[in-house]
């Protein structure tokens, strides 16, 4: 199992102007074989900033999901956002893991 963290930070406006791309992208990635969770969320506390956790079933799932269309669209957004300073910085991790289990924590229900 793989897990894909990459956080990036945006200029004010930066990710909404290519939030239709990365949309699109979610969308579709989320129905890939081998995808077990893709999301992207805006940080509560920095607005500009937007974290993607990622788990996947191994790295011929992860690879394959590079090879959509949606994701050629979502890259090439991304990649104007940088040239053009909507993107200030941008970091990708990949962490090989062994499995999961649950952690055991409940919620109050009353």
């Amino acid at each position: 199992m793989l897990i894909v963290a990459v956080v990036f930070e945006f200029a004010p406006g930066g990710f909404d102007r290519c939030k239709e791309s990365i949309t699109h992208a979610i969308e579709n990635s989320r129905k890939e074989p081998g995808a077990q969770i893709y999301d992207w969320a805006i940080d509560v506390t920095e607005p500009n900033r937007a974290i993607i956790f990622e788990v996947w079933d191994d790295q011929d799932a992860l690879d394959a999901h590079f090879t959509h269309p949606y994701m050629d669209t979502m890259i090439a957004a991304l990649s104007e956002a940088n040239l053009r300073g909507d993107i200030l910085s941008y970091s990708a991790d990949i962490y090989d893991v062994s499995g999961k289990r649950d952690m055991g924590f409940v919620l109050p229900t009353e």
